[in-house]
């Protein structure tokens, strides 16, 4: 097992050392073995598998060592070895590799903290692939299962005609004329830099005016239940080029706005059968997670793991670059937000677009 360890952590080692391993890994099966999915071999094909090609120490590369690592291998990897120059290279990148992993365990790197967590992932990988990648595959998904996400969804693959506008608000006609008259060939960043000057409207300013993707009823693309004011929905779907900005103000209740529009997408209506991939690979990864899920739920049963959640809050974190510039651009209050959660608050740019994955 010690041996096993150290085989698998001997990338790491040579990345210590500054030494590429090359083409062979570690021996996938002991000498004289043959993968379980194979059908059982004859005493005369083992005893040939079991004759040691190469020795180092107590170390030895059998020929079943050989054919099983060249075998793992894609086909056309495989014909390469037909040449026997390259079958001899290919034996001595394996005795390479055991010489590196011999004095890996030599200097007791099998024991550094990060090889061993390399090997935990390692490990977590290999468990994850039999314990679910080999049951749970986008093939398992039944035809009736993707029906019937199909059909209860129709959302994700019937889409109306929507645009994307971005406006600027303000509380005179007077000043909306004056900004009308700059922005009207203005470019998206000028305008965007003017709405974050001028715009009254705190809901969008940050976003440089940026209403995001609605249809003709006023209904936000990710937000159903918000809706863009009707005038700006008639100014924006009024309006033929993208770039191209309203010839007028247009009065919001008490207010003025100016609309730019900046993108535009056709009604789109895509049948099952173009769905049908799409739908597999979703409820794949959905089911593959719900798995792990429930296995792991499983583990805690087994193994009942105990956690201080009163010891976690003053888990000391040194400060990375720039973080007090990030914490001084939110008032200190994100100081200690997760970098995955200020990459979703990041603002968007306005070009970017917003439709769900199944739609892209």
């Amino acid at each position: 097992m010690k041996r096993r360890v150290v085989l698998l952590t001997i990338c790491a080692a040579a990345v210590a050392f500054g030494v590429t391993v090359g083409l062979a890994q570690p021996p996938a099966t002991g000498p004289g073995q043959v993968n379980a999915q194979q059908a059982p071999l004859s005493p005369e094909a083992l005893a040939r598998r079991a004759k040691v090609v190469a020795k180092l120490g107590a170390t030895s590369i059998t020929v079943g060592d050989v054919e099983d690592q060249i075998n793992a291998q894609s086909p056309f990897l495989r014909a390469r070895y037909r040449d026997p120059e390259r079958l001899r290279e290919f034996v001595q990148n394996m005795v390479r590799f055991e010489l590196l992993a011999a004095e890996a365990e030599r200097r007791g790197l099998g024991t550094d903290e990060g090889v061993v967590r390399s090997v935990k992932q390692n490990a977590v990988q290999a468990l994850i692939r039999q314990r679910f990648d080999d049951r749970i595959t986008p093939e398992s998904i039944s035809n009736d299962d993707v029906r019937q996400h199909y059909d209860g969804h129709p959302e994700e693959f019937h889409r109306s005609e929507m645009i994307r506008a971005s406006h600027i608000l303000v509380a005179e006609r007077e000043e909306a004329d004056r900004l009308l008259a700059q922005l009207r060939t203005a470019d998206a960043r000028a305008f965007r830099a003017a709405a974050r000057e001028h715009s009254i409207d705190t809901e969008t300013k940050l976003r440089g005016g940026d209403l995001r993707y609605f249809t003709r009823d006023g209904r936000a693309l990710n937000s159903p239940d918000e809706a863009v004011d009707g005038a700006i929905v008639a100014a924006a779907f009024a309006l033929r080029e993208v770039g191209d900005v309203a010839a007028e103000p247009v009065r919001v209740g008490s207010n003025w706005s100016i609309v730019k529009l900046t993108g535009r997408r056709p009604a789109e209506h895509r049948s099952l059968e173009d769905a049908d991939q799409g739908i597999r690979l979703r409820l794949w990864r959905e089911r593959r997670q719900q798995a792990i899920e429930r296995f792991v739920d499983s583990l805690r049963g087994r193994y009942r793991p105990e956690i201080h959640e009163d010891r976690i809050r003053p888990i000391h974190l040194d400060p990375t670059p720039n973080e007090g510039e990030l914490a001084g651009a939110h008032g200190g209050a994100g100081a200690g937000t997760p970098p995955v959660q200020e990459a979703e608050a990041a603002e968007e740019a306005p070009a970017e677009p917003e439709a769900p994955t199944e739609m892209r």
